[in-house]
């Protein structure tokens, strides 16, 4: 009973963080989650007139182009456990009748069993205290012969570490959060991560690592788009006197010119089936 009360403590802690970045969460002029939502939904193989389900929907970034893919004679529900999330994205979709957005947990969403003919999750099962229990209940949606898609990152840009780990040099030390302990092994390589999917009962399982390049303008834009999703909570821990300090770090970090910057964040796609019975 303790883990489970650990478990969905974490998950709500998590969803707050997402719900104070609600506003601006991939609105401050970089492109990340977007080329990303794009091509799982690519991936997926999407086709007019499906069912689909996002998990962890945020803004938009796989839902909208999911959304596309079925046309109106289709349909998309989107979840998020973060409700300010859910309001924002469900106001930018107001347009599009066959998109529904809902408070939901990516751990066991409470929909139909056998509804669905893909299930897709951006950026979202990695953060899940338990993701194994989550893809099976993910299978459970799917109608036979539906399709799973998850993304996790496979590997962050050295500059972009170097930059989070001079912000934390900031946070005092009874500010500083424990390090999460095992979530993230079954998705530290492309073999554990397809092993993860297959636990699951999924077939068909396959695991790709794709690179993505983001701009920045210059270290500030950096700054802005940290605060703009999960990252913030570093920020957040760093004391009002202590940031300016802590920016000035970061610019050096990152562009001592103070000129623009690019960086490499490589995303894994995996995708699996939901064998016919």
């Amino acid at each position: 009973m303790s883990n489970r009360i650990s478990a969905s403590r974490a998950s709500h802690h998590t969803a707050a963080v997402f719900d104070r970045s609600a506003a601006t969460y991939d609105r401050v002029g970089v492109e990340f989650f977007g080329p990303m939502g794009r091509e799982l939904v690519r991936r997926a193989g999407l086709r007019p007139g499906q069912q689909v389900l996002d998990v962890g929907c945020g803004r938009g970034a796989v839902l909208l182009p999911a959304a596309q893919a079925v046309g109106p004679t289709g349909g998309v529900v989107g979840i998020d456990l973060a409700p300010t999330m859910v309001d924002l994205t469900r106001a930018d979709t107001a347009h599009l009748p066959h998109v529904r957005v809902e408070v939901g947990d990516a751990e066991d969403p409470a929909l139909p069993e056998a509804t669905f003919d893909a299930v897709l999750a951006g950026l979202v099962v990695f953060l899940l205290p338990a993701p194994l229990p989550a893809l099976r209940a993910y299978r459970r949606l799917l109608r036979p012969g539906g399709r799973l898609g998850v993304t996790t990152f496979a590997a962050y840009d050295p500059r972009f570490t170097a930059a989070l780990g001079t912000l934390a040099r900031h946070v005092p030390p009874e500010r500083r959060q424990p390090p999460a302990t095992g979530r993230e092994d079954d998705f530290a390589t492309r073999e554990s991560t397809g092993d993860l999917l297959r636990r699951a009962g999924y077939h068909q399982v396959t695991v790709h690592d794709v690179p993505f390049e983001s701009r920045f303008r210059d270290s500030d834009h950096f700054v802005a788009w940290v605060w703009s999703h999960g990252a913030r909570t570093i920020l957040e821990s760093i004391p009002p006197e202590r940031l300016p300090a802590a920016l000035a770090d970061v610019a050096d970090v990152l562009s001592p010119d103070g000129g623009s910057l690019r960086l490499t964040t490589t995303i894994r796609f995996a995708l699996g089936t939901r064998e016919d019975s």
